[in-house]
């Protein structure tokens, strides 16, 4: 199958599969080869003056023989050569330059092959050099793309008319699986490239926009006032969503048995065939997720509505109360800290520390801490669920969630400086990042953080070995599971830790430099998502060139939006549509990825207030 009539046909899948259960027989992808130009990688927004720049060039049989490129400002004029160095590591051998030096404000071009600075080589009457976007230093080029980010979720507000967009939707949503029942579930947010509203990311939204507001002072494009409106609009909805019992239903429109039929425009009537569906299961994340929302929601607007502040966080108490017997898997108790630390800041109430206490020795329980499986090389990472009784469990990986438990023990950390565990959380989240994410990330060039740890090979295709019986995969596994897609969220949660665990390093005066090590691995993060890749290609729309066209079949471009990212195939090398296959799997939008950097980025912006 070629490569063009195989992303194509991906986004065809979820429909395609809809009551398959299990992978598909056939091998999701056979091949596949990055292009060869261009070979430059790097930031196509540039670099905040203080932080480490990285120049990656992708070796290939048409590749330069250089050791060096050259670096030219615009305006005023200035050039300067700067060094490669050959690197051996995961994707493949490349040339590494660090442009780290240049902290003089200008928009540059790295050009690659040039012997001299004013005319380039010629073979036989080819060019041989290659020009890189051009890029900024300068201390706002990650602050630039906030407002576009934030303004991607006018784009998807479901309910009301959209001017330019598309007209009142869904008002007619939804009605119960359980027994038929309609029930007033207007509004909220789409989730991701279609119309359907999932409850666990879309929440993530609202928690972006308010950490926002709380870490970096009003800015025009994101004023206070509109990050509070915002996260009103889709707050209506989430607010819906609670039970009468206190616990939060799963989702509306996530279809019947997990297929894609609720996927669609209405006729807005109620109690017509085309009403969709709602989910009444409720899972304890999404319970612990929305008193997380809800808690810092009333904070957030005790001061402008008090009324509404009270509504809110009404509905989070209810929801905290309607689980008194919480489970000991790590994904539910990292959120359950985060839920209690903001139900704390709102309310002060003393019995919520005595169960958050509970929730985080139980999250350190799950946490590997010496070294197991028959190596010495990584620890720090977490298992899924280490309760009593049960045989040892896989390493935890979650796409979504992947870094929420060093997070959450940092988040405890915050709001009880003081607690005997304070210490304790933030020790637990440095062993995370120094003793697994920094070996790890230091396996390829480009610094990314593999999406997952796992023992030996749980299916039949390549999982990279780290030592003893761990091995990895940068991507999520193709013959797993039919779902697997790219991870922007992934990485711009790490970027997220990373930069709260700094601001923990620079606090008191503790180690500054190893501050600054994490802040920039934080951006090598960001960097992969604006086009330091191995296709070179931003995967925001609006930011950067080599945008892939994304998959939102029902409106199309969104400025700010942010696609699922690079993928992988069988042999966990690296998959991206830049062929117009609106392929969901690469080039998606999604909300997780969006919330996720605009908190990481607020929190680095924070960093150098």
């Amino acid at each position: 199958m070629k490569r063009r009539t195989f992303l194509g046909s991906l986004a065809l899948l979820p429909a395609a599969l809809a009551v398959q259960e299990g992978p598909p027989e056939a091998d999701p992808v056979e091949q596949f080869t990055t292009p060869a130009l261009p070979t430059i990688a790097l930031s196509h927004l540039g670099f905040r003056p203080e932080v480490s720049k990285t120049l990656i060039v992708r070796l290939t049989p048409a590749t330069p023989k250089v050791e060096s490129c050259l670096l030219e400002d615009v305006v005023p004029p200035f050039k300067t050569q700067i060094e490669l160095h050959r690197s051996e590591s995961d994707f493949g051998p490349v040339l590494v330059g660090d442009l780290s030096a240049l902290n003089r404000p200008g928009i540059y071009q790295v050009m690659l092959g040039q012997e001299r600075y004013d005319q380039p080589q010629i073979i036989n009457g080819v060019q041989q050099w290659e020009h890189s976007v051009p890029f900024f230093v300068r201390d706002d080029v990650w602050r630039r793309t906030l407002p576009k980010a934030v303004g991607y979720y006018r784009y998807q507000r479901c309910g009301v008319e959209v001017p330019g967009v598309h007209p009142a939707c869904h008002l007619d949503d939804a009605r119960r699986r359980d027994n038929g029942e309609h029930v007033d579930l207007v509004g909220g947010w789409h989730d991701a490239g279609d119309v359907r509203k999932w409850m666990d990311v879309t929440m993530l939204n609202g928690i972006a926009l308010l950490k926002l507001r709380l870490e970096v002072a009003p800015r025009e494009g994101v004023s206070g006032e509109t990050l509070l409106e915002e996260v009103r609009f889709g707050n209506r909805y989430f607010l819906k969503m609670q039970d009468r019992d206190g616990r939060v239903w799963h989702d509306t429109a996530g279809g019947v048995n997990g297929d894609n039929s609720d996927n669609h425009w209405t006729d807005n009537i109620i109690g017509t065939a085309d009403d969709r569906y709602v989910d009444t299961s409720k899972p304890e994340v999404v319970s612990a997720i929305f008193v997380a929302l809800e808690a810092l929601a009333a904070q957030s607007y005790a001061a402008s509505d008090s009324a509404y502040s009270a509504q809110c966080l009404a509905a989070a108490q209810k929801a905290w109360r309607a689980w008194p017997e919480r489970g000991s898997r790590t994904l539910e108790l990292a959120w359950w800290i985060m839920a209690g630390c903001e139900l704390w800041r709102a309310t002060h109430d003393s019995s919520v520390i005595a169960q958050m206490v509970r929730a985080v020795e139980k999250l350190m329980g799950n946490q590997v801490q010496s070294y197991v499986g028959g190596q010495r090389t990584i620890r720090g990472f977490w298992l899924e669920d280490s309760a009593a009784g049960k045989a040892m469990p896989n390493p935890y990986v979650d796409l979504v969630f992947s870094a929420m438990p060093p997070i959450a023990l940092l988040e405890f950390t915050s709001t009880f400086p003081e607690h005997a565990l304070g210490s304790r959380c933030v020790d637990s989240a440095r062993m995370y990042v120094e003793d697994y994410v920094l070996p790890m990330t230091e396996h390829n060039a480009y610094r990314i953080m593999p999406v997952g740890l796992y023992r030996g090979a749980p299916t039949a295709e390549t999982y990279r070995p780290v030592a003893g019986e761990f091995t990895y995969r940068y991507f999520l596994p193709v013959r797993k599971q039919f779902w697997w897609q790219g991870g922007n969220c992934h990485l711009a949660q790490h970027a997220l830790l990373l930069a709260r665990l700094a601001q923990f390093e620079t606090s008191g005066g503790r180690d500054s430099a190893r501050s600054q090590d994490h802040i920039n691995l934080a951006y090598r993060q960001l960097e992969w998502i604006m086009g330091a890749n191995p296709f070179s290609a931003c995967l925001m729309t609006g930011e950067g060139v080599r945008n892939p066209y994304p998959h939102s079949r029902f409106v199309g471009l969104i400025p700010g939006g942010i696609m699922n990212g690079i993928a992988g195939n069988p042999s966990d090398e690296p998959v991206l549509d830049l062929e117009y296959g609106i392929d969901w799997r690469t080039c998606e939008y999604w909300s997780p990825h969006v919330a996720f950097y605009i908190w990481a980025n607020a929190v680095l912006k924070r960093l150098h207030a």
